[in-house]
């Protein structure tokens, strides 16, 4: 019997919180300088700052980014008003939307790694994991050194039932940052799938000491300790996961099963 975990994988990246370019206040100041026209470009620095303020509600952000887009001249202006567009529509849930606004960043700049990343993000919470994959791809060419886009990529694999490749990403990306503890937790899930259980609590084991606080790596352990028989360590595990998240859903089934 395989454990299965597909439950609880995450991605690096988590739903609905892409990453953005951020313009800087000093170039922003450079860029609305070499505008034609000083009460227009005060409009389009007043929108770019109402776009930012993250202090403010989406709803108005949103509105404030979609006037931004239409009043700038600049590139860098408008693909940043995109970029914080994007992203706010991700967080309200209309990845479609968002997936335009990314779109869009990649036709004004085809050499944009965050913007195919962060359409390939949407595209995977979409369930589209090929097109998902496609602009991981891209990122990677675009920024071969960039841990987290391997480990997306990693977990649209997994979601295609292609371990091999999967866990190929995975090691990539520890590669690449071997402090981050969630590709340790996704290949080990990974390596758990196919019956591998040394691996997989090798990397759940690593997982746990990157991140002590994370319930789901202490269910992801405990399920393949339970998978090996050991149930005295899968209670423990499990136990720590409710200690760190009492309601967590996982783990509670997993005592009641085991009668506690």
């Amino acid at each position: 019997m395989r454990v299965q975990m597909d439950g609880i994988r995450r991605m690096s990246t988590r739903p609905g919180n892409g990453r953005r370019l951020g313009l800087q206040l000093g170039l922003l100041a450079i860029l609305i300088a070499c505008l034609p026209g000083q009460p227009e470009a005060q409009s389009v620095a007043d929108q770019l700052a109402a776009c930012q303020n993250e202090s403010d509600s989406v709803e108005k952000r949103i509105a404030a980014c979609t006037r931004l887009i239409g009043a700038a001249s600049d590139e860098e202006i408008r693909i940043e008003g995109y970029f914080q567009r994007g992203v706010l529509y991700e967080q309200g849930g209309d990845r479609e939307a968002a997936i335009k606004d990314y779109s869009e960043i990649i036709k004004l700049d085809p050499t944009n790694s965050v913007a195919y990343f962060n359409r390939g993000n949407a595209y995977d919470q979409l369930g589209d994991h090929d097109l998902a994959i496609a602009d991981y791809t891209e990122a990677i060419k675009l920024d071969p050194k960039d841990p987290d886009i391997f480990n997306n990529r990693g977990q649209a694999y997994d979601y295609l039932d292609k371990p091999d490749l999967a866990i190929a990403d995975y090691t990539e990306s520890i590669r690449l940052d071997a402090d981050n503890p969630r590709a340790f937790f996704n290949r080990g899930l990974a390596y758990a799938g196919k019956g591998e259980h040394a691996r997989a609590l090798s990397d759940l084991n690593q997982a746990i000491k990157l991140a002590p606080g994370d319930a789901d790596a202490y269910v992801s352990r405990g399920a393949v300790h339970e998978e090996l028989g050991n149930e005295a360590a899968a209670r423990a595990d499990y136990r720590k996961a409710r200690e760190i998240e009492p309601e967590h859903p996982e783990a509670k089934e997993a005592l009641e099963r085991l009668g506690k």
